[in-house]
């Protein structure tokens, strides 16, 4: 059993990293890129000058998109400005659901999912080749609370005697449960009772009953919770350090013969992002059009407030070395068998790396991209 500590959980993600796009309004994861660029210093189990990564080029590109989230913004926004049609991107979104998605996936009758950590990795860990090529989210999970709870979670002897209620595709139970582990605790009510409950808002009430302690929730659950007494007691992110949540999943059959098409695709995407991060007043009314949700919920979800942090961070890098250790958690909380393979040649920075060096050699003097570089080279070492 490999267990994942805080200090290799913060090691091998990097919201410390994002703090470089000072410029942002956001507050704050492979194998060898193209040999010219200075992104390629990390590599993974893939070569650079296989042959499928040098074809593919104008292929029709099938995407999922999970109902109206607004969490895969850089795509919205991209879209909307007319970033794929410039970059030669022949993309189709469609609505799907996680399950019937990853199915698709699976069966190469999709391209993509922007969606989905648990999910990719637990056909990767069955033996269906998925590609990880990049990220949607980084983090995402609040530690809620009761109208009645007084108490200050401040390490891993602050939930002894607590019963925790978690929703089992919420990634940061996973990281949570994990940590807690490594710092000796028994988590399976010993130390710690952790109870599953089938949706996020159900776990809401479960609280405000008094069923449960804390609820490991999604984003913006306290936020949109705060007037029935739900506190936000903390982010499962200020215990085990960051972790990934939403991956960009790509099909076997994408990633080998869509190759470049994928690379145009990321190219579109990061700068969408690049918007995202800079020009909130720009981004926030297209994402509000595109998910029916209001502006002001919109920027506190995603931005944050005065008095309100936002769990998730937007960043596309793949976080190959934190994707890696988060399968292992998923093996070490009992939600993969242990036997499981490895990960290793299915969790790939290619993709992005060659779309990030496309970019900086367009434009070699924008910081944006260098400091996404530099995030790149400490998110992909493994």
């Amino acid at each position: 059993m490999k267990s994942i500590s805080r200090r290799s959980f913060v090691k091998a993600a990097g919201i410390t990293a994002l703090s470089v796009l000072g410029t942002g309004a956001l507050t704050a994861c492979s194998g060898n890129a193209n040999p010219s660029s200075s992104a390629a210093s990390a590599s993974s189990a893939t070569t650079a000058d296989e042959a499928f990564m040098s074809a593919g080029k104008g292929e029709h590109l099938v995407v999922g998109r999970r109902g109206k989230l607004f969490k895969i913004a850089p795509t919205v926004i991209a879209e909307n400005m007319g970033f794929f049609a410039e970059e030669g991107c022949d993309v189709e979104f469609q609505q799907v659901e996680l399950a019937e998605g990853f199915a698709s996936l699976a069966a190469n009758n999709l391209d993509m999912m922007l969606m989905g950590t648990v999910q990719s990795l637990e056909y990767i860990a069955k033996g269906t080749p998925l590609y990880i090529i990049g990220g949607t989210v980084l983090n995402g999970t609040e530690i809620l609370a009761g109208p009645s709870w007084e108490g200050t979670l401040e390490g891993p002897e602050s939930f002894k005697g607590l019963n925790i209620s978690y929703f089992r595709a919420e990634t940061g139970q996973v990281a949570f449960r994990s940590w807690l582990k490594d710092q000796g605790l028994d988590i399976d009510g010993g130390d710690v009772t952790f109870t599953p409950i089938d949706s996020e808002q159900a776990q809401i009430e479960a609280m405000l009953k008094g069923e449960c302690d804390l609820s490991l929730v999604n984003n913006a659950f306290g936020y949109i919770n705060r007037e029935r007494g739900i506190k936000v007691a903390g982010l499962v992110k200020d215990f085990t350090g960051d972790y990934p949540c939403c991956r960009q999943n790509a099909s076997d059959d994408a990633y080998h013969n869509k190759f470049l098409s994928l690379v145009d695709f990321e190219t579109a995407l990061l700068r969408g992002y690049k918007v995202f991060r800079q020009q909130p007043d720009v981004a926030i009314p297209m994402l509000a059009e595109y998910s029916g949700q209001e502006p002001d919920y919109i920027k506190a979800a995603l931005y944050g407030t005065d008095d309100y942090e936002a769990a998730m961070q937007l960043l596309p890098d793949p976080c190959r070395d934190a994707t890696l250790a988060f399968y292992e958690s998923l093996k070490d909380v009992d939600q993969l068998d242990a036997s499981a393979p490895s990960a290793d040649e299915y969790v790939v920075d290619t993709v992005y790396s060659r779309a990030l060096t496309s970019l900086m050699e367009r434009e070699p003097e924008d910081e944006f991209w260098k400091d996404l570089e530099s995030i790149y080279k400490k998110q992909n070492v493994h």
